[in-house]
């Protein structure tokens, strides 16, 4: 026992060290990053909409998500920007040299379930083989995380167990 809390340990320590050399590391690689640009972020157009497909030189401080969500509106498009220029990024999303030219592609913007409306007003469901609350609330809510507020509203003794045929009163707000 003494010889594996030892062992844990030392890995913990080797965890941590390796995490503080490497955000030392990008602090560092950021504040003597390329500041030959003349353009502060701010004065920089990213093209959008119908200016697409366009070409876009690489700020300092961006990020692939960052540039989607300025031409895009969405930064889940990041991998469709990704995908247009693995000849310039390389196989490494998160490596960005300021000043290189990359290509935005003329794409729709990406958006995800959880960015869709949800219902205002408390909908009635009816629940089925194989549900559980967190389930039913992602797929009626789009927030799993509301289960204790409709467990409660629902006067639930346990939130775990629901029953087939069961009627929940979901609200999504």
């Amino acid at each position: 026992e003494q010889n594996i809390s030892m062992l844990l340990g030392i890995v913990v320590v080797i965890l941590v060290g390796s995490l503080l050399y490497n955000y030392f590391k990008s602090v560092n690689q950021k504040s003597t990053g390329d500041t030959s640009s003349t353009a502060s972020p701010e004065q920089v157009v990213v093209p959008s909409g119908d200016q697409l497909p366009a070409d876009y030189i690489v700020q300092s401080g961006d990020t692939l998500w960052s540039i989607s969500v300025k031409a895009y509106g969405s930064g889940y498009n990041w991998t469709d920007v990704f995908a247009a220029n693995r000849d310039v990024i390389g196989n490494n999303s998160n490596r960005l040299l300021a000043g290189s030219k990359i290509n935005l592609p003329d794409v729709a913007p990406k958006v995800l379930a959880a960015q869709t409306t949800t219902p205002k007003e408390p909908i009635q469901y009816e629940v089925k083989a194989g549900d559980n609350l967190w389930k039913v609330l992602v797929a009626n809510c789009q927030n799993g995380y509301l289960w204790s507020k409709v467990a409660k509203a629902n006067n639930l003794a346990n939130a775990n167990q629901i029953e087939v045929g069961q009627k929940l009163t979901l609200s999504c707000n």
